[in-house]
């Protein structure tokens, strides 16, 4: 199975990049723990990790015609297949191509909206910087400050 370079690296152990690829190739944990000698359990737990399941989905989604460039060259080689057969037929329909440029403008603006949607989430999930300010001065006559003053004091110990 080819794969290409994700766009973000993603840190992941060798352990659970073994069990992510038996599990790209076998598509069911439980015959990725028997093929690799494993506890079920293990392998459901590694599967389960953040940087597991977003090894796999990187690899998913740039696998075959997941992947949005390979889709885009067979939509366009489509296209182009309709426009020479049109051509040579001269009496063919516009509105196969029509429907085709139709979906293919559909694939790329949902695409669009989806990488915007991802860099909205990215942005609102960005650690935000937050100052926590405690101030302890001025014994109020709280139960607590009576407390902190017995222990300061050394009171009743």
């Amino acid at each position: 199975m080819t794969t290409h370079l994700p766009a973000e690296t993603v840190r992941i152990s060798p352990e659970a990049l073994e069990v992510a690829n038996a599990y790209l190739q076998l598509n069911d944990a439980r015959a990725v723990a028997q093929e690799l000698d494993l506890d079920p359990e293990v392998v459901t737990n590694l599967l389960a990790r953040r940087e597991v399941k977003s090894y796999i989905d990187s690899v998913f989604f740039d696998s075959g015609y997941n992947n949005r460039f390979l889709m885009r060259r067979a939509m366009d080689a489509l296209i182009k297949q309709k426009f020479s057969e049109l051509e040579e037929s001269q009496t063919g329909s516009t509105k196969d191509i029509a429907e085709l440029l139709q979906m293919s403008h559909k694939m790329s603006m949902d695409l669009l909206d989806r990488e915007i949607a991802l860099e909205k989430a990215r942005m609102t999930t960005a650690p935000q910087k937050q100052v926590n300010v405690q101030i302890n001065e001025g014994l109020d006559g709280s139960k607590y400050s009576q407390l902190v003053q017995r222990l300061i004091t050394g009171e009743g110990v």
